[in-house]
């Protein structure tokens, strides 16, 4: 009997070693109120896994642990996205996803953009390239966000009212990108302990129309009043009662009262601005190609209640062209070779002068006194009879003597304007001005968004 018993307890220890042993699933993060946001495009590239995460192959549902420290290279492949690392490859048509796993330390990955970034990511063949999305928490996000838009320098409730700002937006948002498209969003690279305080104590907070999130938008500085969503947009000013103009009145503020500051703060140069465009350069803006052509009038279509540009004529010897629609396409006209500025005229709140001769004059036709802008091609009776003429720079005989016109056209024009960016929304150089005032940041919000309130 006793044997018996032995035999049965060996079987049963030797049946539970033999056993395989079944792992307990890896714990994902989970993000309560997850957004995702791209960040980078390109046909190869490097990320640097420095925490837990585990790799999620879209075509198989196969999960594989990703060791700390470990680079991964990820490139479109022939079909799909194609990912590497050290005794690793694997393809995938769907992509793949990089899932943050539950830790005690917080887990970060650097891309090949040179960027660090909390969260999780989506690799997604795009074209010829590799889409990388950020997968994180609305929190988190936000702390890429905020002083990447705005200067960590600048007064609290200035930086909170960013914050709900950028809530607000991304709430609404059906994509994410992390330039100025969007949202600009540095990830955790840009992070900063004061706008992560401003974040931490808004958490939740929307600038609500009613009982909804509106999808709130913001700019550098106004020039000393907003504009009216229709004014620059192709929008219905009732579909969106909370985007009219508002006075702006302290972009400018540097310190209130002329009491010393704590913070430097510096005045935008951009309530006020001059920008001169030669002919040559408007020619090629507009499109002109004809090499002999001459600018003879530009002319603007002013819409709003502050004389938004909607529209802009060149008028030149080989033909009109007209620009017009949203507040960009005016901007775009009147290229400024700088990257900082978007390579784009800073507004659409513009007046311009003409420099130079339009070559116009007025002459007596059989039915009457007509201007013609280029004397080129123009039939003129002289004492010999008529001719037709070959050139715009003749001499005229009048009462008074003879005249030259020499029709050098319009040699340049010089825009003189207010603000920077589509003006719309909350000013964020308005909204430091506020905040130095005095104002709280739900003060600046409802100030920027008509009829609304901050709630969570």
């Amino acid at each position: 009997m006793k044997k018996l018993i032995l035999l049965v307890t060996s079987f049963i220890l030797l049946m539970a070693i033999s056993q395989p042993k079944f792992s307990k699933a890896a714990e994902i993060v989970n993000y309560p109120n997850e957004v995702n946001v791209s960040v980078q495009l390109a046909s190869t590239l490097t990320m640097t896994l420095n925490g837990d995460y585990q790799l999620l192959n879209k075509d198989t549902s196969a999960v594989t642990d990703i060791p700390k420290g470990t680079i991964l290279t990820v490139k479109k492949g022939t079909s799909g996205v194609n990912v590497t690392y050290t005794n690793f490859n694997q393809n995938s048509v769907a992509g793949f996803d990089v899932q943050e796993k539950v830790s005690t330390s917080t887990s970060l990955t650097k891309l090949s953009n040179g960027k660090t970034y909390r969260g999780s990511f989506w690799l997604r063949a795009n074209g010829s390239q590799v889409q990388v999305s950020n997968v994180l928490d609305m929190e988190d996000y936000l702390k890429g966000v905020v002083p990447s838009e705005m200067p960590a320098s600048w007064p609290k409730e200035a930086l909170k009212a960013q914050a709900i700002a950028a809530r607000s937006y991304a709430a609404n948002s059906m994509k994410l990108s992390d330039t100025a498209a969007s949202q600009v969003y540095g990830g955790y690279s840009a992070e900063d302990s004061r706008t992560n305080t401003a974040i931490n104590e808004t958490e939740g907070l929307t600038v609500k129309y009613g009982t909804k999130t509106i999808q709130t938008f913001f700019f550098s500085t106004s020039g000393g009043r907003t504009a009216n969503v229709s004014d620059v947009w192709n929008s219905s000013q009732s579909n969106f009662p909370y985007l009219v103009s508002v006075e702006d009145p302290y972009e400018n503020v540097v310190c209130p009262n002329n009491t010393a500051c704590s913070y430097p703060y510096s005045k935008s140069s951009f309530v006020n601005w001059t920008e001169t465009f030669t002919a040559d350069q408007l020619l090629t803006s507009f499109g002109i190609t004809d090499k002999t052509a001459k600018i003879t009038d530009l002319v603007l279509g002013t819409i709003g209640q502050n004389g938004e540009v909607k529209s802009v004529t060149l008028k030149t010897t080989a033909g009109d062209k007209t620009i017009s629609g949203n507040e960009l396409n005016v901007r775009k006209a009147f290229p400024i070779q700088n990257d900082a500025v978007y390579n784009s005229l800073y507004s659409n709140w513009f007046t311009a002068k003409l420099n130079g001769s339009t070559g116009v004059v007025s002459v007596q036709t059989s039915s009457g006194t007509q201007q013609v802008s280029d004397l080129k091609g123009q039939a003129v009776q002289t004492a010999s009879g008529q001719i037709v003429l070959s050139d715009s720079n003749v001499s005229i005989q009048t009462s008074s003597g003879v005249i030259s016109n020499t029709a050098t056209g319009i040699t340049s024009v010089t825009l003189t304007g207010k603000g920077w960016g589509h003006r719309v929304g909350m000013s964020q150089y308005g909204a430091r001005g506020f905040a130095l005032m005095g104002y709280t940041a739900e003060q600046i919000l409802t100030h920027y968004f008509k009829g609304t309130t901050v709630s969570k």
